[in-house]
């Protein structure tokens, strides 16, 4: 029998192109989703990625789903300190419940 994978594995392994603007000329920046900034094509200034939880932060499966292509101890470790330092240490069991409340009210 095959393991199942995750679907949002797919798009955390296969990088996609996303656009920003830039925050200075206004310009539309294309960048990807594996990059965590890029420069602007008009003006120089560097554009970051909006930070954006991925399921790899915060799901108690992400080890077993995504172990094999990246270090997801490394990552939730990590995600748990900013978290911490932006004052919502609670934000990964805050998600957690979310998720649940919705799947019962889909129920």
């Amino acid at each position: 029998m095959s393991k199942v994978k995750c679907p949002g594995s797919i798009r955390n392994a296969t990088p996609t192109p996303i656009d920003r603007k830039c925050h200075n000329c206004g310009v539309m920046v294309e960048m990807w989703s594996d990059e965590e900034k890029t420069d602007c094509h008009k003006c120089g200034t560097t554009i970051f990625k909006d930070k954006v939880p991925t399921c790899v932060e915060w799901c108690k499966s992400a080890e077993e789903c995504m172990g094999d292509i990246l270090d997801v101890k490394k990552i939730q470790a990590e995600a748990k300190k900013r978290a911490a330092a932006d004052g919502n240490p609670k934000f990964f069991e805050n998600v957690t419940e979310m998720i649940k409340k919705k799947k019962e009210e889909s129920v």
